[in-house]
């Protein structure tokens, strides 16, 4: 016996045989793409982003030792 679809059911949708890069296909290549975003940035703008970055980054890496060492049973680190 047959299953009727509903009309407000979704249909299951399959990639085509040779899509392995799970990504919507371009115009440009990765190399193309990478050198006009470069392009587009100046040396200045990314010191800029850099500094900006820079503090909530080694808050998030200090964070996550400090629960690494609270696993081991570590709370302090011993090279201080």
């Amino acid at each position: 016996m047959q299953r009727s679809t509903q009309a407000g059911a979704p249909r299951p949708v399959q990639r085509a045989a040779d899509d392995t890069s799970g990504f919507a296909p371009t115009s440009e290549t990765p190399a193309e793409n990478a050198t006009s975003a470069a392009s587009r940035i100046s040396g200045a703008e990314i010191e800029e982003l850099a500094r900006r970055l820079l503090d909530p980054v080694s808050r998030l890496i200090r964070a996550d030792m400090r629960r690494g060492r609270e696993r081991a049973g570590r709370l302090h680190d011993g090279r201080r």
